[in-house]
């Protein structure tokens, strides 16, 4: 029979329910992950995106984003870089650029042009937008992200006004 060390990690796990919520871009992390059914560098790992996001509360009596312990609760979801928008299972991460950008923006990164935005550089000037998420707890407590869609109404390019 196998031994497991417990841990306390799923102690300081956020308290939120699984549902949909409004959730606010705030950071990506490029990282190496080691594992995994389809590993191509079994030495370094393969590179992916993790996403952050602030969670906004479904709660009338409560607007606002949701915190604990005084900080904003943070979730997360690791997408690939392949960003293959021809691929016929559409990656997690083109679902992530599809909910994040405006209509014009994605237009123009599907024909490899300059962002209407080039201003900024990307994924700065996404910091701030809302998408729509389906949060749900993982088996050690902590929430993670599955689905993201565009706001209802479409990406308008607007940062998270509060409200």
């Amino acid at each position: 029979m196998a031994t497991y060390q417990a841990t306390s990690r799923a102690a300081n796990a956020p308290d939120i329910e699984a549902a949909g919520y409004d959730l606010v871009f705030v950071r990506l992390e490029e990282k190496l992950i080691k594992g995994g059914q389809y590993l191509k560098d079994k030495v370094k790992g393969d590179p992916k995106l993790e996403l952050f996001f602030n969670v906004v509360s479904n709660d009338d009596e409560n607007p606002g984003l949701m915190y604990e312990d005084g900080e904003p609760i943070e979730v997360s979801r690791l997408v690939g870089v392949g960003f293959n928008t021809a691929s016929k299972t559409v990656p997690g991460e083109v679902l992530f650029l599809k909910a994040i950008s405006t209509a014009a923006e994605y237009a123009a990164f599907l024909e490899g042009g300059p962002s209407p935005d080039d201003s900024i550089d990307a994924p700065a000037g996404l910091v701030g937008r809302v998408v729509q998420g389906e949060v749900y707890v993982k088996d050690d407590g902590w929430p993670g992200v599955g689905a993201l869609f565009a706001p209802k109404g479409g990406q308008k390019g607007k940062p998270y006004s509060g409200k």
